[in-house]
């Protein structure tokens, strides 16, 4: 779901005055979720994520620790990820239709009311959460002896939402209760006021009780996730090769997968609280394996499928997964907890610890950190 904290921009009266100029909400709350180029390689907290936001521009960094120093990842190890919706020019965008929400097919009117949008478009985050990245690794992955040099790219989207229609109608009226509010006697008398200038109004505005109930109330119905949600993903690796080890460069591996949110609203844990219910199948064409015979890389599929159960308290979650990898009839298991704390909306903290795919039951600890270097984006408070 979008996190929208409406921060209403009244510069002058003339939103009053019928023109063409609308009010924007400041999207908030935009935490960049690991990066596929970084999940294809196992190097993720939580293998099982599914984002609501990602932010335009984002950096990470991934470092993993285990009783033997030698295994695992070096401190090198970078990803960047962007968002190609907010670096393009976006037509006939407003508030409604950033949340998916559409107008019944039976309104023919030209001016639209918020209660025209009673449809939900369950495809409308797969242009707006698409995002790209590219990462630049260096461990050794339980295979080499030295650590190795990998460089990954990756995409992924959000196939599809579902919304209830609880949720839809919260919404709009919550944006209702918003237009009574900016056609309040008591906001018209702070523009009436010709002895206050445009910052001043807006001030006054904002201070006023009203104004920060509504904002509130707002911002807790836009927090709320889809009942259920879809992201699809695909990523590529390939190894750089070692000349002194005397390795060419080769395929590395190469994975598709589906991650599956089922969410349910618990304001008993926070007011933006959440049980989650992932669910991931995923494919590998996996390169990432040394023939013990002739020392040659050698090919090999293999099929992932776990689930996840989190608990999101507001800025915290905390959760556990397990994953089996089945590969040439042989399971490996993935068995960790995560935890994931957003600092604010540039920087989030994420940590595990457990055992990982080919670790041979050793314990290991990854943690990583997130930080999103983007412009901030608005969306227009307005309907067509």
């Amino acid at each position: 779901m979008k996190h929208l904290k409406i921060l209403i921009l009244l510069l002058t009266s003339t939103v009053f005055a019928q023109t063409d100029t609308n009010p924007v909400a400041a999207l908030e709350n935009l935490a960049p979720p690991s990066s596929p180029a970084f999940i294809l390689m196992d190097l993720t907290p939580s293998n099982i994520m599914v984002p609501e936001n990602i932010q335009a521009f984002s950096i990470q960094t991934i470092s993993a620790f285990s009783g033997d120093s030698s295994n695992g990842l070096s401190n090198n190890n970078y990803a960047v990820e962007f968002q190609p919706y907010w670096y393009v020019k976006r037509e006939n965008m407003n508030f409604f239709k950033y949340n998916n929400l559409k107008k019944n097919k039976a309104v023919r009117t030209a001016n639209s009311s918020p209660e025209d949008y009673t449809c939900y478009n369950v495809f409308g985050d797969a242009w707006k959460r698409a995002s790209i990245s590219l990462a630049l690794m260096n461990g050794n992955f339980n295979v080499f002896e030295n650590p190795q040099s990998y460089v990954s790219v990756g995409a992924r989207t959000r196939l599809l939402s579902f919304k209830t229609n609880e949720q839809r109608s919260a919404i709009v009226s919550q944006y209702s209760a918003y237009e009574q509010f900016m056609s309040s006697q008591e906001v018209i008398m702070i523009f009436a006021n010709p002895s206050l200038s445009a910052s001043e109004k807006n001030k006054a505005i904002t201070n006023l009780d009203t104004y920060k109930t509504i904002v509130n109330d707002f911002e807790n119905t836009l927090n709320r996730k889809p009942l259920f949600a879809l992201d699809v993903a695909v990523a590529y690796s390939h190894f750089m090769g070692d000349k002194s080890q005397d390795l060419d460069d080769a395929f590395g591996r190469l994975g598709v997968w589906a991650s599956g949110d089922l969410a349910f609203y618990t304001p008993t844990i926070g007011d933006n609280g959440h049980i989650h219910f992932y669910g991931v199948f995923r494919y590998l064409r996996d390169g990432l394996n040394i023939n013990p015979e002739s020392g040659e890389f050698r090919i090999e599929e293999a099929l992932d499928y776990g689930a996840k159960l989190e608990f999101e308290l507001n800025n915290l979650s905390f959760g556990y997964e397990y994953i089996t990898r089945d590969i040439n009839n042989d399971n490996e298991e993935r068995s960790m907890g995560s935890i994931r704390y957003k600092i604010n909306n540039a920087f989030t903290l994420n940590g595990g610890f457990g055992k990982n795919f080919k670790s041979d039951g050793e314990t290991i600890a990854l943690f990583g950190i997130q930080w999103g270097i983007d412009f901030q984006p608005n969306v227009v408070l307005g309907v067509d």
